[in-house]
């Protein structure tokens, strides 16, 4: 009886240990999902171009509920990773769009149409973008489909959009972004048939304290 009762009690710690073990690594699996998504994104090329343009990547699997149209305005360009007649100068006015977020998969639908003090616009967009954060705290990536209208020429393209800031919430409502930046890299320039384009590895970053909610 003795005998019984000493191989129970060993079996129960044996459990016991497993299940605390399969709980240890449900709770890791979030952050490895987040990273890789992250690495989905970033290759090491795009990892040089991050560093060089400096953007903050807010991390964290429990961002806010972004969703809503705001104001970008004017779009600023502060930081360039290449000789850039853009660094330092406002460029124009944007209108951006987060929808359909899904917190459980972290994806936003993102949309961005500037329009140009110069005749120009410019659309970059993505669908089920990858978005984490934690209490206000944000960023979205996604490899967007790009299109520059310069009027006479339409160039597609594709880069890696990286979206950052706080959102500034007043009475449950949201108000707008604060200390936004938003960077822009060339992953694929579809060999710039007009060669209107900015070279693959090159990007700005474009920064403003505050876009209100339209």
């Amino acid at each position: 009886m003795k005998t019984t009762t000493f191989k129970l009690f060993i079996l129960c710690i044996v459990l016991g240990a497993t299940a605390c073990s399969s709980n240890d690594s449900n709770e890791k699996e979030t952050p490895a999902s987040e990273q890789k998504l992250y690495d989905y994104y970033v290759d090491s090329k795009m990892q040089t171009a991050i560093d060089q343009l400096g953007i903050t990547i807010h991390k964290g699997n429990t961002p806010p509920n972004v969703e809503g149209i705001y104001t970008i305005d004017p779009l600023r360009c502060t930081m360039s990773n290449f000789n850039d007649g853009y660094l330092g100068l406002s460029i124009g006015t944007s209108t951006l769009t987060l929808s359909n977020q899904n917190t459980a998969r972290l994806s936003v639908d993102f949309k961005n149409f500037t329009i140009y003090y110069d005749p120009k616009n410019e659309i970059w967009e993505g669908k089920g973008s990858f978005i984490s954060g934690q209490d206000n705290k944000f960023s979205i990536l996604l490899h967007s489909h790009g299109e520059l209208d310069t009027g006479t020429d339409k160039a597609k393209y594709q880069n890696l959009i990286i979206f950052s800031g706080e959102l500034d919430v007043q009475d449950n409502k949201i108000k707008g972004i604060k200390n936004l930046q938003l960077a822009s890299i060339m992953s694929d320039d579809y060999k710039d048939p007009y060669d209107i384009l900015i070279s693959i590895g090159q990007g700005r970053l474009f920064t403003n304290k505050y876009a209100a909610v339209k």
